[in-house]
């Protein structure tokens, strides 16, 4: 049964993500697939099992938890290849960054406030949304800013001529999405937690998919094309707020 599952995940993300319908495209060697390329999409694949959609990520009946995502969409994100455009791994690079540090400061609120959940994990910090006391104005601007910034951050490495960039985007979308945007179960009352899992999981799939195909899949050319100085001091200027208001709820 857990293999059939796993089969039928993989074909609903794969389908999902639309990293079939990419046109395929020789490389220098002639070549449609090569290892490297088959490499980094089986990492950007590997990244979506770490997704708690219902709380638990799939990793789990492995004997690990979501931080398997961080692991392997950093090192798909790495040992991808230059996409030709310029300054290709400095935007990877700060996307990386830029990341780790929204992570890091949710990391350490999470520490000095018992959040639940392990650390690092996406679980934990979309328990923070659920904590009584703190579901106000303040998180409302925290997360906005962290959403944002994290979405600002990887509009310029995405691509659509790549297989495992449009794999990477989904499973990144994924991430924020769960991460931090509410759970659809507050929209509703009284109803039974296994239903409430199955439209969480449901809802934050439907959100998963549009933040891919809407707003990166549309404004990635139009970032790439103004990406310099200026973008990344707003786009770090963000990180820091967010992080400031963070630590001041």
């Amino acid at each position: 049964m857990l293999l059939l599952a796993i089969v039928a995940y993989i074909i609903l993300v794969v389908t999902a993500s639309g990293t079939l319908h990419c046109p395929s495209t020789v490389n220098y060697d002639g070549k449609y697939i090569d290892a490297r390329s088959a490499t980094a999409w089986g990492f950007a694949l590997l990244s979506t099992f770490g997704l708690p959609w219902g709380g638990v990520p799939l990793s789990t009946y492995f004997g690990a938890g979501s931080w398997t995502w961080f692991a392997f969409a950093g090192i798909s994100l790495i040992i991808i290849k230059s996409d030709g455009r310029g300054r290709c791994y400095v935007r990877r690079c700060f996307a990386i960054l830029n990341a780790a540090a929204i992570m890091a400061a949710l990391c350490v609120f999470m520490y000095e406030n018992g959040t639940p959940g392990d650390i690092p994990s996406i679980e934990g910090v979309g328990a923070i949304k659920s904590l009584e006391g703190l579901v106000g104005t303040n998180l409302i601007l925290v997360y906005t800013c962290f959403l944002i910034s994290a979405i600002a951050s990887f509009l310029p490495v995405y691509s659509r001529s790549e297989r495992t960039l449009i794999m990477l985007s989904f499973s990144y979308a994924s991430f924020l999405a769960i991460a931090f945007l509410p759970p659809a179960r507050i929209s509703f009352s009284g109803i039974r937690p296994d239903t409430a899992i199955l439209i969480d999981s449901a809802t934050y799939f439907v959100l998963a998919w549009l933040i891919h195909v809407i707003i990166i899949g549309k404004l990635s050319e139009l970032t790439s094309s103004i990406w310099c100085r200026s973008y990344i001091i707003i786009n770090t200027v963000l990180t820091i707020v967010g992080s400031f208001l963070l630590f001041t709820m």
